[in-house]
């Protein structure tokens, strides 16, 4: 079998032992023997066996059989799994490709948590270290750190009752929020806050246990029963009062901040959209000057690191370009923003040429349009043109002394189609929206009722070539349906002319249309039929 393959197996089996036994502890202990270099080596063998030598208090041999778990064993006193076999794993995945970020994905992926370079700097658990009494919580008193860390102790193996709804977490999230109903408002919005990220953070840890096959349909449902959690979290974002915290808070915040941000710096696929919760906390925190000082700083810094690898280097660099809008440094903003994944950050950068147009300051949207455009240009899906065509859209509205708008309408088609259709109806520009409509070969009987009898009562004068090029193009057809269609056409026409009270170029037109067409024996006749001639 592939090395990769042996990964995933003994990666399933690991699962099934947490699973079974909640050996959270013993992997995590495993990952330390690991870190610290105690594994001496770890070498695959044959029938799915994995050979490893550990140095603890003694020399350890070790054999996994991932194809049958309970086979495998350790030399160690202890009976069963156990930390030596965790860090053999461990070390093994570090030999496969990709390294040590190898073996860090596996273990953050077992805990189900997210590998972000922040946590990974982070000490690993050690066997000293005291864990929270899960029967008491840390009271008003408590800081977040220490919240946080009583809410995994005491509801931390929730989310492997989430295997197929998150019904199992909305009683948890309701008993964490009764813990701070007397606390004073600002505090106690702090605290929920937090308890709504904790059990945000279990339903990424549920999703991770679901296969491939119906995944999707588990976010789905899983989404769905979270986005009251998560617009109760903006909501209370919104409430902050950044001015008017106290240290305490503040470091609150911070942790709260610091908890969203690793999420959202992870690559791996994740449920919920952590970039745009880490975003609202820093638009709100940033009228704090001093806050967004430090947290700018801390995002450069990042930025850097994630130029090698490691992190979601897009959400950095959208995270920094956003700061940078906050303080209208827009050209720095949108350096940032031409080093992210335009799919992931377009959905924040419209709002921002919006904000722009509303305060006037034309010279920036004229930028920021110029920036967007390049980028919808190249994808040109309607997951992109659309939003930025509504944007075309109300600048021409506020400023239709400047033809850029309407160029970039046109240079999208046929995909604006349908929007600068809409937008020359609007602003009442007949001709224009008639030429589109020949120039995309689109037919009257194609065209809105309405936009027709709009366009035949105000400037009928408009309509008449797209009628020309109707009727010529039902002729083509050569065959009688064909000719019949014509004359339905030429009599929508006939009374175009008669609106226009040009009765005259009427009857030029038709003795023009019989002599080119004179051949056409059925034509004629349907022409004598509809009384267009007599």
């Amino acid at each position: 079998m592939s090395e990769m393959s042996l990964v995933e197996k003994l990666h399933a089996a690991f699962e099934q032992q947490l699973n079974d036994h909640a050996y959270i502890a013993v992997m995590k202990r495993g990952w330390l023997y690991y870190m610290e270099g105690c594994v001496n080596s770890a070498n695959a063998g044959g029938h799915d066996n994995l050979y490893g030598v550990v140095q603890g208090s003694d020399l350890y041999a070790v054999i996994l059989d991932a194809g049958h778990f309970r086979y495998s064993s350790c030399t160690c006193p202890v009976s069963g799994f156990c930390k030596h076999m965790a860090a053999v794993y461990f070390q093994y995945c570090s030999l496969q490709e990709g390294g040590h970020s190898r073996a860090e994905q596996a273990y953050f992926r077992l805990l189900g948590l997210t590998s972000a370079s922040a946590l990974l700097k982070a000490a690993p658990l050690r066997e000293t270290e005291e864990q929270p009494d899960a029967s008491r919580d840390p009271g008003e008193g408590g800081g977040a750190e220490q919240w946080l860390a009583w809410m995994e102790a005491a509801h931390g193996e929730t989310w492997r009752k989430c295997r197929h709804s998150l019904h199992a977490l909305q009683p948890v999230l309701s008993s964490l929020k009764g813990l701070s109903k007397d606390w004073e408002k600002p505090r106690r919005r702090l605290h929920w806050a937090a308890a709504i990220l904790f059990v945000l953070e279990q339903a990424e840890r549920a999703i991770t246990t679901v296969d491939s096959f119906s995944r999707y349909y588990h976010e789905m449902s899983f989404t769905r029963m979270a986005e009251p959690w998560v617009e109760h979290l903006h909501s209370l974002i919104s409430e902050l009062a950044p001015a008017e915290m106290e240290a305490e808070e503040e470091v609150w915040a911070d942790t709260l901040v610091a908890l969203v941000k690793r999420r959202a710096s992870g690559e791996e696929q994740q449920l919920f959209e952590w970039g745009f919760l880490y975003l609202a906390l820093c638009e709100k925190l940033s009228e704090n000057r001093g806050w967004y000082g430090r947290e700018l700083g801390s995002m450069l810094r990042l930025a850097e690191e994630a130029e090698s690898g490691g992190m979601n280097a897009s959400f950095v660099h959208t995270a920094v370009g956003m700061m940078y809008f906050f303080d209208s440094r827009d050209d720095l903003a949108l350096s940032h923003f031409a080093k992210s994944s335009f799919e992931r950050s377009q959905r924040v950068m419209y709002p921002c040429a919006a904000q722009r147009m509303e305060e006037g300051k034309w010279e920036l949207v004229e930028s920021w349009m110029g920036f967007l455009f390049e980028r919808v240009y190249k994808a040109r899906s309607s997951r992109t043109v659309g939003p930025f065509l509504t944007l075309c859209r109300r600048a021409d509205l506020d400023r239709p002394d400047l033809p850029v708008w309407t160029d970039y309408m046109k240079q999208l088609l046929p995909h604006s189609y349908s929007e600068l259709s809409d937008h020359w109806l609007d602003r009442k520009l007949y001709e224009e929206w008639a030429d589109l409509q020949m120039l995309v070969g689109s037919r009257p009987e194609e065209v809105g009722a309405h936009a027709l009898r709009e366009i035949a009562k105000l400037a009928p004068r408009a309509l008449m070539p797209m009628y020309h090029q109707s009727v010529e193009a039902c002729i083509q057809m050569r065959n009688r349906q064909g000719y019949k269609m014509a004359v339905k056409q030429l009599k929508k026409l006939e009374r175009l002319y008669k609106a226009d009270k040009d009765a005259a170029r009427w009857d030029r037109y038709i003795e023009g249309l019989v002599r080119k067409h004179q051949r056409l024996r059925a034509f004629q006749e349907e022409l004598w039929k509809g009384k267009i001639v007599t």
